[in-house]
């Protein structure tokens, strides 16, 4: 093989990966960077500095009535914390689902367009490995019926795609 056609095949692969998961954080913003992780809305732990001029009794009610509080918040936080993992999961659910869906499109694509061969095949490994890191990285989120759908789909465009491929390159040698 050609190390120019191997080098082009490279290129695009290597930069579709990243314009993939770069447009999926763009066009789906959500819950990436600082809103990545839960933040609560009230902090739980506020600063009670001990009293020396309280009695033992004193400080124990204090300290019993800290307790109660900070369950009291840490309940309502454990709840908003579950709200937003439910919106979150969901939320990128439908970010793999589009970065699958997006691959499965660029996949017919460059099956159906008369491309060279070079870029072709840099599209293919590229739409492959980021299904294949989607899947990964949005393992959580993809553990769905459309997201296996969309995956089984892409599975089987991929197939398609090489036997396509592999008839034209044997007929290409005969």
């Amino acid at each position: 093989m050609d190390w120019t056609k191997l080098l082009y095949v490279l290129v695009i692969a290597l930069l579709y990966v990243p314009m993939v998961f770069l447009g999926a954080n763009v066009f789906f913003p959500k819950y990436t960077g600082s809103e990545g992780y839960f933040q609560p809305s009230e902090n739980c732990y506020g600063s009670y500095p001990p009293s020396e001029k309280l009695t033992a009794v004193e400080q124990q009610q204090i300290s019993e009535e800290q307790r109660k509080t900070e369950n009291e918040c840490n309940a309502r936080m454990r709840a908003e914390e579950k709200v937003w993992n439910e919106a979150r999961n969901e939320y990128n659910g439908w970010k793999y689902a589009a970065i699958t869906g997006f691959n499965l499109i660029i996949l017919l694509i460059a099956a159906l367009v008369p491309w060279m061969e070079a870029v072709r095949m840099g599209i293919f490994f590229g739409a492959v490995v980021t299904a294949f890191g989607a899947t990964v990285s949005y393992w959580e989120y993809a553990r769905t019926k459309i997201g296996f759908g969309l995956m089984l789909i892409v599975f089987f465009v991929v197939l398609w795609f090489i036997n396509k491929w592999a008839k034209r390159a044997v007929k290409k040698k005969r």
